[in-house]
């Protein structure tokens, strides 16, 4: 029987990186017969029409064989939630495991194996929101943000995720440990060597800075926000030394998502169900 992997996020933790790297990997990856197919391709056969419900895009048939002894990887972190859809009042990604399962019995993936990367609050949410400026309404953070702080917890969405899918093992790694180990990941979830992975080369993407979000909250008072004002502002207002990443937190605020992110890590490296990564020792 086949081995099948669900890589579901989250989002903002390296998971474009590496997909691009797992698409230019993709000879190493049949040659170590690892089924991948990549990101676009996937959303357009099963993310779109099956999991987010587009009645005007056809669901692709299944093809991850099972009656194989190869591996299916999936890796789509809009599977448990679209970015707009991640913060909920009750937590993070509390849709997860009904559409994850969802997905994973129209593939026939019945006990797959679970990876999910996590990310420090502090740094995660605010990298979100400016990810969802790119596709949804424009939104000031704090309505964006509808989790309160003091439900700010990746534990509880993992364990919902693992209770879905009983007798599953769950991968867990930090996005702070990811850089410089990609190959060290890819190859401990795959199986295969370090070497086999090509890597994406450094790409230029503009980020926004606080003086872009600023500039569409001023855009905002006087009218609806475009997708050309979003676009106009990050490349007038880029990341960089004389314009700071966006940071919407109070100085008190920093402290409590240190702690909170803090004793999340410690729940999720003392429960024997789960399997913490520290890619730094991969």
């Amino acid at each position: 029987m086949a081995r099948n992997i669900l890589w579901l996020g989250a989002h903002k933790t390296g998971t474009t990186f590496l997909q691009k790297s797992l698409d230019l990997s993709q000879d190493a990856l049949a040659a170590g017969q690892v089924h991948y197919v990549e990101l676009d391709a996937f959303r357009q056969m099963y993310t779109r029409p099956l999991v987010n419900g587009r009645t005007d895009m056809e669901v692709g048939e299944s093809v991850y064989r099972q009656d194989w002894a190869g591996t299916n990887l999936v890796f789509d972190e809009n599977l448990p939630a679209l970015v707009q859809h991640v913060c909920r009042p009750e937590g993070l990604y509390t849709s997860g495991p009904a559409r994850s399962r969802l997905l994973a019995d129209h593939l026939g993936f019945e006990r797959p194996l679970i990876v999910f990367g996590i990310r420090a609050f502090a740094s995660y949410l605010p990298s979100l929101y400016c990810e969802t400026l790119k596709s949804t309404p424009f939104k000031v953070f704090r309505k964006f943000l509808r989790t309160p702080l003091d439900h700010l917890a990746w534990y509880p969405a993992i364990k919902a995720l693992q209770g879905e899918f009983q007798g599953s093992d769950v991968l867990v790694y930090q996005y702070e440990t990811l850089k410089g180990n990609e190959r060290a990941l890819l190859a401990h979830v795959t199986g295969l060597a370090p070497a086999d992975f090509t890597l994406l080369g450094k790409t230029e993407r503009l980020g926004f800075s606080h003086r872009s979000i600023r500039a569409l909250r001023d855009i905002n008072q006087s009218r609806k926000v475009e997708r050309k004002d979003v676009r106009n502002a990050v490349k007038r207002f880029p990341k960089s030394a004389e314009h700071p990443a966006y940071w919407p937190w109070k100085p008190e605020e920093k402290p409590q998502l240190a702690a909170l992110y803090a004793a999340d890590v410690a729940r999720i490296k003392t429960d024997d169900s789960l399997t913490f990564l520290d890619c730094n020792t991969l």
